[in-house]
């Protein structure tokens, strides 16, 4: 079974180079190698605490070119073994194995699966840890991705999402990428269409901030005004830069501002230096600044590089699980 069997939309694939492992008369694939690329969110609203502890949300996901790159390997031994570097100049720390998204990603995908084998999976990160980029639960989808088509698992696009929902509210969106609308836990996703490609400028922070402490944040803070996403799905069918940018909207830029002081100035410092529009990420701490073109995204970068601890220069980028072999 193929990457694009599974029915998600646009995931990028190249002709297949690894040799396949044969088993019950199939072909099972021994390695593959994708990218795992990062999101913003345009828009964030935080509806209300469900019972189960977890937030409703209304969110515009829109995925960005800044990828991690996975290695996935059949061996011998059973479990999942991850291996994990930082590329250079990457701040934050590694989790350690029993705290690592994608061992949990493969834990439970392996309940689905008949007599799958053990895996390594080598990744090298670009994407910063804890940063509102979602950088964990794109090499969790990737994972998720890869294993069923190694392990011949044959799940389809509702049995694969029923699993990224158990390992986190982002997953299920990063097995499409792209720009959508997403509610509930964010797993209800429904694609929308973005007729421009946009650049941003990402200000990263070397503090990493939690997402259930920004969460928690939120609760104790007076409940904001009422903001809908419907403006901003619009804008971005028409293909409208600069109306989109004036509609950067995120419920939790409060909660992150009051656990990271910082990051307000840090905003600020974006549009002072020319950026269309500005906001944070997610739970954050990462900010992003919107641009006119590449040209406008990198002389902002320049501008503001001594206000981070790292700055990238991003395109729009239409899948989040990018096959490379």
């Amino acid at each position: 079974m193929g990457i694009h069997a599974a029915g998600f939309r646009g995931v990028a694939r190249a002709p297949m180079s690894n040799a396949g492992l044969r088993r019950k008369g199939q072909t099972v694939v021994a390695g593959i190698r994708v990218r795992t690329h990062a999101k913003i969110n345009l828009f964030l609203r935080v509806l209300a605490r469900r019972p189960d502890g977890y937030h409703e949300i209304e969110t515009i996901f829109h995925g960005v070119g800044l990828g991690d790159d996975l290695d996935v390997r059949a061996q011998g031994s059973s479990g999942c073994e991850v291996h994990m570097e930082l590329a250079d100049g990457l701040p934050g720390l590694l989790p350690h194995q029993e705290e690592n998204v994608i061992t949990h990603a493969a834990e439970c995908l392996r309940g689905r699966i008949r007599n799958p084998t053990g895996v390594s999976v080598r990744v090298v990160k670009r994407v910063p840890l804890a940063a509102g980029l979602g950088g964990g639960s794109g090499n969790a989808a990737g994972v998720l991705v890869t294993l069923n088509e190694m392990w011949a698992g044959g799940l389809g696009r509702t049995e694969l999402l029923e699993v990224a929902l158990q390992v986190g509210s982002d997953v299920p969106y990063c097995l499409s990428g792209g720009t959508a609308l997403a509610t509930a836990r964010g797993e209800k996703i429904a694609p929308l269409p973005s007729l421009c490609d946009m650049w941003f400028v990402l200000g990263i922070s070397d503090e990493p901030l939690l997402a259930k402490d920004v969460y928690a944040a939120w609760d104790d803070l007076e409940p904001p005004d009422e903001v809908r996403s419907a403006p901003m799905a619009l804008a971005l069918g028409a293909g409208d830069v600069a109306e989109v940018a004036s509609l950067l909207h995120n419920d939790l830029e409060r909660a992150a501002f009051l656990l990271a002081p910082g990051l307000a100035e840090k905003k600020e410092r974006l549009l002072d230096a020319g950026a269309l529009g500005a906001c944070v990420s997610g739970s954050g701490p990462t900010v992003f600044g919107v641009a006119r073109d590449e040209l406008h995204a990198r002389a902002i970068a320049d501008e503001v590089a001594k206000d981070f601890s790292g700055v990238s220069v991003v395109p729009s980028q239409q899948v989040c699980v990018q096959r490379l072999s």
